[in-house]
């Protein structure tokens, strides 16, 4: 009987080497799971803090912040809370997606402030006017039929969303803030017009999904519908900055809220409607956290929420 020691077979390594790359691969991919899952709720956290301070400035002023920085200090004392765990920058994550609406909307399916920076882009951490925040899947946007990332303003162009919406940008800018399965499982897609821009949006929509096109002087929501928005920012006779927007609604209807005031129409093919003014911020009067010379306030320059000052209606 021999007593020769024998050693592993080459095959016998090759399997060992193998289970050995599984397992690797597999607790690599659990820890990278894990982290992700870990700033998610922490995202997730971040908005359920903001949305019960903006739910306490609701009831202490009867109006909605016009940016996330009138929450701070008083409401809000932590700066991190503005800060998602999935953003590198060193801003505010939170303020260029947030939309200041009038806090007369009744519908608690729209959304207020959306997150996309979460499962690698394809999932954002989404808040509700019903305070609700949940995880949605994001939907892609093209311009000229190139992917677009959320927030990046496009030049005259075709805008196409995964509900078969188009935006014929003829001049001007504009971009997509969101777009994401809802609450409602429908597709819930907003695009925005900046501030100090002239800008013409011609909207082609159908089925159930939502579509709203958020100007500074407006939120239009549609229904269906073929229409146009004009905005212009313009001075009146004061010197003080009116931006004012026009919609011609060819089919379908959109619902109209001024941005300003708790007043909301519908507008079809039937109806001519005047446009809307509203009065701008100058550079030297923004609400405190918009002055880009204030370097270390959570609310930083945006375009998208600051709600202008109440103007009203204009009827011409």
């Amino acid at each position: 009987m021999s007593n020769e020691k024998r050693g592993f077979s080459f095959v016998e390594v090759l399997i060992f080497c193998f289970i050995t790359v599984i397992l690797g691969t597999l607790v690599v991919s659990m820890l990278s799971n894990s982290r992700e899952f870990s700033r998610t709720v922490g995202c997730i956290n971040n908005m359920k803090n903001i949305t019960q301070a903006i739910e306490q400035f609701q009831g202490d002023f009867r109006e909605t912040p016009a940016s996330l920085s009138d929450l701070y200090p008083k409401y809000i004392t932590n700066n991190n809370i503005f800060k998602c765990p999935n953003d590198r920058e060193e801003a505010n994550s939170y303020e260029r997606i947030y939309v200041g609406r009038p806090n007369t909307e009744a519908d608690a399916h729209k959304m207020f402030l959306a997150c996309n920076r979460h499962h690698k882009g394809n999932k954002s951490v989404v808040a509700y006017l019903s305070y609700a925040v949940d995880i949605n899947r994001n939907h892609k946007v093209t311009w000229a039929g190139m992917p677009i990332e959320y927030g990046q303003l496009c030049n005259p162009g075709v805008m196409a969303f995964a509900d078969g919406t188009r935006v014929d940008i003829k001049s001007g800018t504009a971009a997509p803030l969101a777009s994401f399965t809802g609450n409602r499982d429908n597709i819930y897609s907003i695009i925005y017009v900046p501030d100090k821009t002239n800008t013409t949006l011609e909207i082609s929509h159908s089925g159930d999904s939502m579509f709203e096109i958020v100007t500074p002087a407006v939120i239009a929501g549609v229904e269906g519908t073929e229409f146009k928005v004009t905005t212009m920012w313009l001075e009146n006779s004061e010197g003080s900055p009116v931006s004012t927007t026009k919609v011609d609604v060819t089919g379908g209807a959109v619902v109209v809220q001024d941005r300003t005031n708790p007043a909301e129409v519908r507008i079809d093919n039937t109806i001519v409607q005047p446009p809307f003014n509203a009065l701008g911020w100058r550079d030297d009067e923004l609400p405190p956290g918009l002055q880009e010379e204030d370097q270390n306030h959570p609310g930083r320059r945006n375009f998208v929420s600051r709600r202008p000052k109440k103007l009203g209606f204009s009827w011409h």
